[in-house]
């Protein structure tokens, strides 16, 4: 069952094998780095990026909706 939580003021559904990647953006990065994710995924579909422990998520966009994966387990 997806969950959401607010990132930066963004809503972001995950599910929980994607709620370390939810801890990254709103926690490890600062907004305006964790901002360009958002910006990008908005203007792109999706934005892959990778946590500091190397681990891989897909930020998705689409029809309003921000939906944060996990990618490669």
């Amino acid at each position: 069952m997806a969950e959401e939580k607010y990132v930066h003021s963004y809503k972001v559904m995950y599910e929980k094998d994607a709620k370390d990647g939810i801890i990254y953006l709103d926690s490890k990065l600062d907004r305006e780095y964790a901002k360009v994710f958002f910006v990008y995924a908005k203007e792109n579909g999706t934005a892959p990026f990778e946590d500091q422990d190397g681990k891989k998520y897909e930020l998705l966009y689409e029809k309003g909706v921000y939906m944060l994966t996990r990618k490669g387990f």
